[in-house]
């Protein structure tokens, strides 16, 4: 699992919504492979997670977050991974068979495929693929932050 603190955003009934931490020194150490604020910073953009969670927590506040280790790698194939293989293999499927148009039909039926399977398989694995709570960062626990 890699840990990951995170700013609380905003909290609901169920849970609350987490920001990221951007780390000066991201980017400078050797631990890039296990770093869960260089996964996240390779997106590019700061990421929003929904954390579902019981424990109390306060806007402001910097918790420590659990990402399951692949979950960011899983949920990207089945984003744009699935769809993409299911449009070409479709498209090689259909021109084979019955050329170009063929290839734009089939490939059109297939990506509509794949992007129905990776729903399904999303929704299958949503709760493995979620956050989780681990500790409350006691050391400059609230920090302000502008939006």
């Amino acid at each position: 699992m890699i840990e990951e603190r995170v700013v609380v955003l905003s909290c609901e009934k169920q849970g609350a919504w987490v920001e990221g931490i951007q780390q000066s020194a991201c980017g400078a150490c050797s631990a890039k492979a296990g770093c869960g604020q260089h996964a996240l910073s390779q997106l590019g953009k700061k990421v929003k997670l929904w954390l579902s969670t019981d424990e109390p927590l306060k806007a402001g506040e910097q918790i420590v977050i659990g990402l399951p280790e692949g979950a960011l790698a899983k949920s990207a194939l089945a984003l744009y991974g699935i769809p993409l293989i299911a449009l070409a293999s479709g498209a090689v499927l259909g021109q084979l068979l019955w050329g170009e148009p063929g290839a734009m039909a089939v490939g059109v039926v297939a990506l509509v495929a794949g992007f129905k399977f990776a729903k399904l398989w999303s929704d299958k694995n949503r709760t493995h693929w979620q956050p989780t709570f681990i500790r409350h960062c006691h050391q400059g626990a609230h920090i302000i932050h502008s939006t």
